[in-house]
């Protein structure tokens, strides 16, 4: 399992019931689960609030209650280490200042290390892996990448220091020589394959890196990207896997190579396998943490659709799942049920709600007016969206087929038949337009989507602000597909509403989603009483 940051450790950074239920249910699937990136010091190095921390004796009880809870399911568990370096706040950090090898500013001000800095942060990795072996880890991974504080001395876009830390080796060469002096767990190192920089690392430099320090690491785990937009979770307009072209060019100096990077099926995992040792899953097992055994076992499982909406951003909330409504609920069980039970409608929310019921031992129909599963589903225009969405309704109607789940289509029923499982708004039906010049200034998906469409009779113009609340990487590459397609992306939008015809504009912060329709079905049904 891949290191990610959840949000669901407690204020103190210590792993909290709800956290420690979350990680255990993955050991499904996972022979090592890897912690989400877990802060050296109460100083400067945390990069997220209720972030794992390790740095103080007084939470190693608590670690070892998650240690405990993934031994007792026969899986080994690594912990990883960071020190945010300059990708963090005053805010997160109790106030002080963040800290970074040279001043080059990304969420706001930094001051450059010195050399007391380098000596207390280097010596904070030695304290945190200490305590990660009397926690009862089997392992530590030192975070590397992703623009975290040892990236940014590793790579040549951010670190302009003059002095022997210039070389950013050096810097990684003293936190794993600290590491190794003071523990005796094995030790890898997670880093980015590329940067998505001209100016950052390439992966020759990468794998330059690696060779100097193999001799001091016992595992390479490969990932991507630094400050963004693109990174190490790549949406659906990302070839998938992700970065097994990048991996071969890296290579991994001889040592075990682990390799992460948009694995959905087992034939992700296949392709992984060619280039690496060990398949590492993020997203996948946040949709559905029993893929291994389901997939092996030829059985229907929740795919990630690589959506990148409620798995990130993590400012002001906890990881949830699009397509997963357990997801950080582990800790609430499905309450047993009996009888028969009618589900109307036969969208997502439908669809859920029956499988949640027949889940709970219910005898279960589903009604459907139309002549298809799928409600929205089947409204999809954009390409990419269809080829990694429509997945998902193959997934429900195996999975409903599976639990013997009666479907009736092209039958209307009422309110009162039992669970009413029709969405109360809906995203807007698709207008055709011809020889028109469009302008789409609107955050609604569907509309997103149409301009795919409409692009082939008419001028499509789409406005930057409509794609701000897209995961920034969603929304980059899909800037990247519109230009590809002929569709105009823009920044202002009063210069494009004075030539076109047509103007689409309409903003919602809770807009109708494939997550919420899931969620409102799961729960209506995990409620309902006869």
């Amino acid at each position: 399992m891949a290191p990610m940051i959840s949000n669901l450790a407690a204020p103190g950074g210590y792993p909290t019931d709800e956290h420690i239920a979350y990680m255990a249910r993955r050991t499904a699937s996972a022979g090592l689960i890897i912690t989400e990136y877990t802060y050296v010091d109460a100083v400067d190095s945390r990069g997220s609030p209720n972030e794992l921390g390790l740095y103080s004796d007084e939470v190693v009880p608590k670690f070892f209650r998650l240690t405990d809870a993934i031994h007792s399911r026969g899986s080994k568990i690594f912990v990883q280490l960071v020190h945010a370096g300059r990708k963090t706040r005053p805010s997160l950090i109790w106030g002080n200042e963040p800290i970074a090898p040279s001043p080059a500013p990304l969420l706001g001000p930094v001051r450059e290390m010195g050399e007391e800095d380098i000596r207390r942060v280097v010596r904070e990795f030695g304290d945190a892996a200490e305590r990660a072996e009397r926690a009862g880890f089997d392992g530590v991974e030192i975070h590397g990448a992703h623009g975290y504080l040892i990236a940014q001395f590793l790579s040549p876009a951010v670190n302009r220091r003059r002095d022997r830390y210039g070389d950013g080796v050096a810097f990684l060469e003293e936190v794993l020589g600290e590491v190794r002096r003071r523990t005796s767990l094995p030790v890898g190192l997670r880093i980015s394959a590329s940067e998505f920089d001209p100016n950052g690392l390439s992966p020759r430099d990468v794998s330059t890196i690696i060779g100097r320090v193999a001799g001091m690491l016992d595992y390479v785990h490969l990932s991507a990207g630094r400050d963004g937009p693109l990174g190490s979770s790549m949406p659906f307009y990302w070839r998938r896997p992700a970065f097994v072209d990048l991996a071969r060019e890296v290579g991994a100096g001889g040592l075990p190579l682990l390799l992460v990077g948009s694995v959905v099926t087992l034939g992700d995992a296949e392709e992984v396998l060619r280039v690496a040792d060990a398949v590492v899953l993020g997203r996948q097992l946040l949709a559905d943490p029993e893929w291994l055994p389901k997939a092996v076992g030829g059985k229907p499982f929740r795919p990630c659709i690589r959506c990148n909406q409620s798995c990130r951003g993590f400012a002001s909330r906890e990881v949830r799942c699009d397509v997963n409504p357990e997801l950080g609920w582990e800790l609430i069980p499905l309450r047993p049920g009996s009888g028969r039970a009618t589900v109307v409608g036969g969208g997502l929310m439908g669809m859920e709600a029956a499988r949640t019921l027949a889940e709970r031992g219910f005898k279960v129909t589903l009604l459907e007016r139309g002549e298809a599963l799928g409600g929205q589903l089947n409204w999809l225009m954009d390409p990419w969206k269809r080829e990694e969405f429509l997945p998902l309704l193959r997934f429900y109607e195996a999975e409903l087929a599976r639990l013997g789940v009666e479907v009736r289509l092209g039958e209307e029923g009422g309110r009162e038949e039992g669970v009413w499982a029709v969405p109360e708004e809906r995203q807007p039906a698709f207008t055709p337009y011809s020889g028109k010049t469009v302008l789409v200034d609107s955050n609604l998906y569907a509309y997103q989507d149409y301009a795919f469409k409409w692009a082939e009779e008419n001028k499509v113009v789409v406005t930057e602000r409509g794609l701000e609340g897209l995961d920034r990487t969603r929304g980059y590459l899909l800037a990247e597909a519109y230009r590809k397609r002929g569709v105009e992306v823009v920044k202002d939008w009063r210069d494009a509403e004075a030539e076109a015809d047509v103007v689409i504009r309409e903003f919602s912060r809770r807009q109708p989603s494939i997550g919420s329709a899931i969620w409102r079905g799961h729960w209506m049904a995990a409620e309902y009483e006869p």
